[in-house]
């Protein structure tokens, strides 16, 4: 059997609600080393079938197991359904360490 090579980022959606703010922690898995600190996460938004970015959030919070995200409503009704995202991770290393954690497509319940 053969083993993929590299890391493998989770495929998920990212939803949203109209005049409802963007609240995520979201945690490593069990197998995976803790988070270093000095840590970043950021969620990038793109135009569907495009690399046009209509948004950046960046984590409040990253710690040794989970980055945390908050967004106003202000700025994710901006984003619309079929949107896509990539959750990347920041790690604090010499030179950086960048990598894919989550991906896949906006959608929207109103």
């Amino acid at each position: 059997m053969s083993q993929p090579l590299g890391h493998i980022p989770i495929k998920s959606k990212l939803t949203l609600s109209r005049g409802a703010d963007f609240a995520q922690i979201v945690r490593r898995q069990s197998s995976d080393p803790q988070i270093p600190i000095g840590t970043t996460a950021e969620i990038v938004l793109y135009t569907k079938g495009t690399e046009t970015v209509l948004a950046t959030w960046t984590a409040i919070s990253v710690t040794e197991d989970y980055a945390e995200f908050r967004v106003e409503s202000e700025q994710t009704d901006l984003i619309p359904a079929g949107a896509t995202f990539r959750l990347y991770i920041h790690y604090p290393e010499t030179p950086t360490l960048d990598l894919l954690w989550v991906y896949g497509d906006v959608q929207r319940k109103q």
